[in-house]
């Protein structure tokens, strides 16, 4: 028999697939997972195919499976690929974010549709095919540490992916903000600390990115993880809430072991906005308080905002790239925001007739697929494009490069291509039509 995973990516976005694709797009864990649970000797031929830098060519193998994975806003041409495997005889199964969220929608594009974790589902699943009875539906959130497998690294492409292996250490989050879905797949469940170490060692890198959604959420676990991570003597980032700038404790235990750069989630310089989001810092007055003291900790920070909030207007969303400036970011993000489907943000626009479009294919960030309560969703999209261009004026990709934390650091130069890459990023590519 033959296997074909694909880890999706909408075929209308063109972002983070351009020439300076590597220096800003991080490798994939989903499709190096997904082989690592695939039984040994079950299939004689399995490939891989990651859409962001790869094709998927319908006529050059017959496959028995099909595996797509999937985010909302591939999700149509996750579909589009089930219908042409289909024609040519393979069993199609469907899972991913967008899966996990609508598994009747995607159940209408396949033979099978897996929910949420992986992780039992899919040995489960490989089982009962072989026993000639695969369930349409397979759906087990009791996934836990002893369960996770160490991705297959060597199976998928590095192609115009950074050279920085990923590593996750604890999948899930304690938050709740009403726009994130990573509570529709997740729990949190952390691997014990010297697995995650044992797992860097073997990678042999100098430097590893943290996917947890907040590696610092769980601060008992993220003390003891970082006390195994020093002796390996690598450079780490993770993902982190803007809490960490008053844990001097803990900004300490993360740069002594190797920790040199943040991403944090700062969404909004408007305070209500944040309370009505859910999030759990709410003070924005606070930021630049904050990003100061995570730098004097030797931690650059990457700061990410969501453009079309209730309380956002037209000014204070403009205002945004020189406010940004007066943070003192070492890096900069932002997007549209966007109601997925299974947040509680998509219940709530969808159920008040705010939601304008289900084009899934338009749920990527770029475009306002909702009606704004203070401008127009075409000027939300104008406003959002114009701070992008804005941000990343050659002054302030230099200045912000050149005055950040890591300036004296010979890693300034990763610092300088993540700030190019998104420059380039190419957001106009991924506009509504």
């Amino acid at each position: 028999m033959k296997l074909l995973l694909v880890h999706v990516w909408n075929e209308k976005e063109l972002s983070y697939r351009g020439r300076f694709s590597e220096l800003l797009s991080y490798p994939s864990l989903t499709l190096a997972v997904l082989y690592s649970l695939i039984p040994e000797g079950v299939f004689e031929r399995i490939d891989v195919i990651d859409e962001n830098s790869q094709r998927v060519d319908h006529d050059k193998q017959k496959y028995d499976i099909v595996m797509l994975s999937f985010e909302t806003s591939s999700s149509l041409s996750a579909y589009k690929h089930c219908a042409e495997f289909r024609k040519r005889g393979a069993y199609v199964v469907c899972g991913g974010y967008h899966a996990t969220a609508l598994p009747e929608e995607a159940a209408e594009h396949c033979h099978t549709v897996i929910v949420g974790p992986a992780e039992k589902s899919v040995p489960l699943f490989i089982q009962d095919y072989l026993n000639g009875a695969p369930k349409k539906l397979y759906r087990d959130y009791n996934v836990c540490a002893e369960d996770f497998t160490i991705p297959a690294r060597d199976k998928i492409t590095g192609r115009k992916k950074l050279k920085i292996p990923a590593v996750t250490a604890d999948r899930g989050c304690s938050n709740c903000c009403k726009y994130c879905s990573m509570s529709t797949m997740w729990k949190s469940c952390p691997r014990s600390a010297e697995s995650v170490a044992e797992e860097i060692a073997q990678l042999r890198s100098k430097m590893v990115i943290f996917y947890d959604p907040n590696f610092f959420g769980n601060r008992s676990y993220a003390m003891e993880l970082m006390n195994v991570l020093k002796p390996l003597k690598i450079l780490w980032a993770a993902n982190a809430t803007a809490d960490l700038g008053y844990d001097d404790e803990l900004m300490t235990a993360a740069y002594e072991s190797g920790c040199r750069g943040v991403l944090i989630g700062l969404e909004s310089l408007n305070s209500q906005s944040l309370t009505n989001a859910a999030k759990r810092f709410h003070d924005a007055d606070k930021y630049k308080e904050i990003i100061d003291n995570i730098h004097k900790h030797g931690i650059a920070v990457n700061g990410c905002f969501v453009l079309g909030f209730d309380n956002d207007t037209e000014e204070e969303l403009l205002a945004l790239p020189e406010r940004v400036d007066r943070l003192g970011l070492d890096l900069c993000r932002f997007s549209v925001l966007t109601p997925y489907p299974g947040t509680r943000h998509f219940e709530e626009y969808d159920r008040a007739g705010r939601i304008i479009t289900k084009d899934w294919s338009l749920y990527n960030q770029h475009n306002a697929v909702f009606e704004p309560k203070n401008m127009s969703p075409q000027r939300l999209d104008e406003i959002y494009r114009r701070v992008w261009k804005e941000a990343y004026s050659w002054h302030r990709v230099l200045r912000r490069t050149f005055r950040s934390v890591w300036r004296k650091k010979p890693y300034v130069f990763i610092l300088l291509g993540a700030n190019i890459g998104f420059k380039f990023l190419g957001i106009d590519k991924g506009a509504r039509k």
